[in-house]
């Protein structure tokens, strides 16, 4: 049940057999969730955290009524919608399920309590958010220093198979640039 997260945390640093015991007696997955589905709407506090197993998920935000993708989440990503879920406060990003997904949750309540239990979850979770501030720093360069084409580039390096998971729509809004801009870019390749 939960070995296909632990072993993915093993990967971040070593975890104890008691720790990877009370994981997986906390975690519920993984379970099916279909294409289409929202599992966080923006204004709702976030008081979950995923594992995606298979499949893809999205965060977006809104801005004048259209959808900006900030992350695609493929498999062996974890999901935390990091502002709402630490502070507590409504988010500013919904998210959804792009393709039918298999999912691993834990509730913030029993993995908060897990902290009391085992300090070396601190280390692995320092190791997450370095990897997701990481992530975004690269994402911010990104869209600050390359061209468009160049983003393009960037965004098939890190994910070859984009197009046949997510709408033109939502890639053209995670590079910046409009369907029509991605269209002519994808036309010249």
């Amino acid at each position: 049940m939960g070995n296909i997260y632990t072993n993915y945390l093993e990967t971040l640093a070593p975890i104890s057999e008691g720790l990877k015991e009370a994981l997986v007696q906390y975690m519920v997955g993984p379970y099916p969730v279909k294409k289409g589905t929202i599992l966080l709407r923006e204004g709702e506090v976030s008081d979950r955290a995923y594992f995606v197993v298979k499949g893809m998920l999205r965060l977006y935000y809104t801005v004048k009524k259209k959808q900006v993708t900030s992350r695609f989440l493929p498999e062996y990503s974890t999901v935390i919608p990091y502002y709402s879920y630490f502070s507590q406060q409504p988010s500013y990003e919904s998210l959804d399920v792009l393709e039918d997904s298999e999912l691993i949750m834990v509730t913030r309540a029993d993995f908060e309590g897990l902290y009391a239990f085992f300090p070396e979850l601190h280390n692995l979770m320092r190791q997450q958010l370095a990897k997701s501030v990481v992530w975004s720093d690269e994402r911010s360069m990104m869209l600050r220093k390359l061209s468009a084409k160049e983003r393009l580039e960037a965004l098939l390096q890190k994910f070859p198979d984009i197009f046949l998971r997510a709408s033109v729509e939502q890639i053209a809004s995670f590079l910046g640039v409009s369907r029509e801009t991605l269209s002519r870019i994808r036309s010249h390749r």
